[in-house]
């Protein structure tokens, strides 16, 4: 005979289950670690990506694309120095913390839930320790858009130097146009344009200030779309300039000036 739960040992269940989630977030607690629980646990997903991203930087350090017939690759422009602040930018992004804290982490997939994807005994630890420098995000922001100028700078190079609009320049062009629009649909960025405002009527200029703000919403909206295509588009404009560097025939002239 198939055995059914009343309701008194289902709520049993349930009370069962938040004495022993609440002694796991006690004894977090009262360690008080700087590093989160997710950091310190036996991960591999975590440390699998931690090396990866220490390779790549490692071999882009011993094996830097110098700038040659007027290009400069995008991840040295204007130095591979600034390699940090572009990093720190897009790991404290909102469209790459989602992904990683769902997938490298296990973190909840909505705030309503309580739990780790992998295991309900584990505790999610939020934003705290090591994960509230994520909170800096919109500094890096700023720093970042220091840095964009330079972006361009480099296609004004590209085409000066060869009087031609080449392959190479557009390509660079065009990644610099995918990370302008990422940039400027960053979340932190909304914030700025109008996402902090209550009452547009009662603002100066609010109706020119809220079709911006709507403007710049609908970039939002795709802003984790945006975020991995530049991401990508990095690494084609890299791997192109290296082939081109290294000799092979990639490149041609579109049109002469």
């Amino acid at each position: 005979m198939t055995r059914s739960f009343g309701l008194g040992e289902r709520r049993r269940d349930r009370m069962d289950f938040g004495r022993e989630r609440n002694g796991v977030e006690d004894a977090y607690q009262k360690k008080r670690h700087i590093l989160p629980m997710e950091i310190t646990e036996p991960n591999p997903r975590l440390w699998i990506f931690i090396i990866l991203i220490g390779i790549a930087i490692y071999l882009m350090i011993i094996f830097p694309v110098k700038s040659f017939d007027g290009y400069v690759d995008p991840f040295y422009a204007p130095t591979i120095l600034i390699l940090p602040i572009v990093g720190l930018f897009r790991i404290t992004c909102y469209a790459y913390r989602k992904d990683y804290h769902r997938h490298i982490f296990k973190h909840p997939i909505a705030c309503t839930v309580g739990s780790r994807q992998d295991s309900a005994s584990r505790m999610y630890t939020g934003e705290t320790g090591l994960f509230r420098l994520e909170n800096l995000h919109r500094y890096f922001l700023y720093a970042s858009i220091l840095i964009l100028p330079f972006f361009y700078y480099d296609i004004y190079k590209a085409v000066a130097y060869n009087s031609a609009l080449t392959f190479a320049a557009l390509l660079l062009a065009i990644n610099t146009a995918i990370v302008t629009v990422y940039l400027f649909s960053c979340h932190a960025f909304r914030h700025l344009t109008g996402g902090r405002v209550d009452c547009y009527g009662c603002k100066f200029a609010g109706k020119r200030r809220k079709s911006y703000f709507d403007f710049q919403s609908y970039f939002n909206a795709h802003h984790e779309q945006l975020a991995w295509v530049s991401l990508l588009m990095f690494i084609l404009v890299d791997l192109y300039l290296r082939a081109l560097s290294a000799g092979l025939p990639v490149n041609f002239t579109i049109l002469h000036l």
